[in-house]
């Protein structure tokens, strides 16, 4: 019986080792390139390229800073974090008017009808958190100190002002025309 037993064992031992030997050594598919659309600065989609083409140079592509989801209070609001705002161009969902300070860096977002947030945060480029803290003292955020606790739900209406610059937190924006004075849970960095 013992000569059997081992007869057995060593038999599947060696099957075993060769399937993972020729499982180590199978043909691997061949690569299929999967096209993608790629977004030009106005906003408007170019011909489908496949995944390894190099971009075309000109082409702005948008690349949000990390740290968007570190935003914590009682600590000062980084304003790296909006280094990589621009304006891509209307798109469905984000149709509105942008904007821009004198020194050129974007001021304000007038909301156009079926606008979302959504859209006009990958509009703009800049993360989910990064855009409440901007709308935290006049529209009201997840970062506003409300005693409903109802400010982070502020809907988005045709007309709204949404603020788009770090140091204008607490002098732009409003909701269905009605301008908010919320304390925040972050430190603003200075205001004009």
């Amino acid at each position: 019986m013992w000569k059997r037993t081992n007869g057995v064992t060593v038999a599947l031992v060696t099957a075993f080792c060769t399937a993972a030997v020729v499982g180590c050594t199978a043909l691997a598919p061949e690569a299929v390139e999967t096209p993608t659309t790629v977004m030009t600065a106005d906003g408007s989609s170019a011909a489908p390229v496949p995944s390894g083409t190099p971009e075309p140079e000109g082409s702005p592509e948008c690349r949000l800073p990390r740290g968007d989801s570190t935003i914590l209070s009682d600590e000062l609001l980084d304003v790296g974090l909006y280094a990589a705002m621009a304006d891509f161009g209307p798109r469905a969902g984000a149709e509105g008017t942008v904007s821009y300070a004198e020194d050129g860096t974007l001021a304000s977002y007038l909301v156009a009808p079926g606008d979302s947030k959504d859209a006009i945060r990958n509009r703009l480029c800049v993360g989910d958190y990064s855009f409440e803290a901007l709308n935290a003292v006049r529209r009201g955020s997840l970062y506003s100190v409300e005693p409903t606790n109802q400010a982070y739900l502020t809907p988005l209406y045709a007309g709204d002002t949404l603020n788009l610059s770090p140091h204008t937190i607490a002098s732009v924006g409003d909701v269905n025309g009605e301008v908010h004075s919320y304390e925040t849970v972050l430190i603003l960095p200075p205001q004009r």
